[in-house]
């Protein structure tokens, strides 16, 4: 397969998206960084039944903890309780998922539970946990957003795991659309109709392989792209050209 093009920057483009280099006089210790990379709804794990003031929620804990130091964290006993900082313990009883169920991480992450462990934190003792894990880089995964207390079915509420589902947007139920299809199987020997079928791409590859930016934009907005695109540009080379645009007026 194909890598996907790598565009090319002038040397003006080169400058706006380099990064500033850091003080050598400054040792800033290292604080929580985040990443979405591994992320996923699934079933228990979904933000069908979760309202705005959830997301700012999460939003106002993240930017918390991007604060805080890891190792004065990690050796502070008070932190981690407030915080609810723990390793995920997958023996709990009615515990809806296993380790093998996060599918989408890869191998060396999975198989190697001793070295990535699966943790949690909490959001609020009311609006659930975010479950992920660390990598040598010392960036926080997030693997599973868990707003109804599932990961960890508590005693105090007779182990009870509560249903939600994945939250979709136009193009994941797209997605999600095309991976049923790709997994119904037709009776018909020989079917032409089956074989052009298996020949699309599954839907989570497509998500993997590929960033996807949706969008609001006016009717005047779509018709000057459009313009654009007929000139010869595409319209990942319109969306830079605003972004390089943008900075430049900074």
């Amino acid at each position: 397969m194909a890598l996907p093009q790598i565009p090319v920057l002038d040397k003006e483009q080169a400058t706006i998206f380099r990064s500033p280099p850091e003080p050598k006089d400054i040792q800033d210790p290292k604080r929580w960084t985040f990443s979405f990379r591994y992320w996923r709804q699934i079933q228990y794990f979904g933000l069908d039944h979760s309202d705005s003031g959830w997301f700012v929620s999460l939003l106002e804990r993240l930017s918390a903890l991007s604060g805080e130091e890891i190792e004065r964290f990690l050796c502070d006993r008070g932190k981690i309780n407030s915080w609810r900082y723990h390793q995920i313990d997958w023996g709990t009883k009615n515990i809806p998922i296993q380790l093998k169920d996060l599918d989408w991480l890869p191998s060396y992450f999975r198989d190697n539970p001793e070295e990535y462990t699966l943790v949690q934190f909490q959001i609020s003792r009311a609006l659930g946990r975010v479950v992920g894990f660390w990598d040598r880089n010392y960036i926080f995964y997030i693997v599973l957003l868990d707003p109804l207390h599932n990961i960890q079915p508590s005693k105090n509420h007779n182990y009870r795991v509560d249903p939600c589902n994945p939250l979709s947007c136009a193009y994941t139920h797209l997605l999600h659309s095309l991976d049923q299809i790709l997994e119904t199987k037709c009776n018909k020997k020989k079917c032409e109709y089956a074989e052009d079928i298996r020949k699309i791409p599954n839907g989570r590859d497509m998500l993997r392989e590929s960033n996807v930016l949706m969008v609001k934009l006016t009717d005047e907005d779509i018709e000057y792209s459009m313009f654009l695109v007929k000139g010869g540009k595409t319209l990942g080379e319109i969306f830079r050209d605003g972004l390089a645009q943008n900075y430049n007026s900074e």
